[in-house]
């Protein structure tokens, strides 16, 4: 998948530009997301381990202002709807909401359904959460969100967008006792597949 992306990601910029948009406006966009291969990774004193989690779902909505014919800047919102580990039974759930600020640069494609071509980056503020057996034993704090991908408006007003995304946070422990570390750093991250509807004002 990561192959992948980035071939997209070049073909992207290979393509030479053409006005998408005009400067000066705006779009509201709604899109439902699938997250694919979500891993968890927790890391304290040199030591790490990683677990797969299980498939799930977001829902987010995103603003843009095009301070250029083809570039983008903007804010969005995404909920993350919690899911388990793979092999936690019930003990470990994480989901998050992610406030951002994003930026795109369209590619138009001419004559044809679908209308442009676009690499798009994200960068905020993830609000997480842990809950489960596990869950309850420990304080999750929020951290750092990002993200990068590739997108496509088709038909002027359906996207489909692939993204590869990271949140950051700590755990800390309500109990600390003999070799239980104060805070452990966590990475959660995933491949997004998001389909929306795109509003122009």
């Amino acid at each position: 998948m990561k192959k992948l992306l980035a071939v997209v990601l070049l073909a992207a910029a290979m393509v030479a530009p053409a006005f998408a948009a005009e400067k000066g406006s705006m779009e509201i966009d709604g899109k439902l997301g699938v997250l694919f291969s979500p891993t968890f990774k927790m890391e304290a004193a040199g030591e790490s381990k990683s677990g797969d989690f299980k498939t799930t779902f977001s829902l987010g909505a995103d603003f843009f202002y095009y301070v250029a014919n083809e570039i983008a800047v903007g804010a969005g919102l995404e909920y993350v709807v919690p899911s388990e580990a793979d092999d936690s039974d019930g003990g470990l759930k994480y989901g998050t909401t992610n406030l951002f600020v994003q930026a795109k640069y369209d590619f138009a494609l001419e004559d044809s359904a679908i209308n442009n071509i676009y690499p798009i980056v994200q960068l905020g503020y993830g609000i997480n959460s842990l809950s489960g057996t596990f869950g309850d034993m420990v304080d999750m704090k929020n951290g750092l969100y990002w993200g990068i991908g590739v997108g496509t408006t088709i038909k002027e007003n359906f996207i489909v967008e692939l993204l590869y995304a990271f949140n950051y946070g700590t755990v800390e422990p309500k109990e600390i006792g003999p070799g239980v570390p104060s805070s452990v750093d966590t990475t959660y991250k995933a491949f997004k597949l998001k389909v929306g509807y795109k509003f122009s004002i």
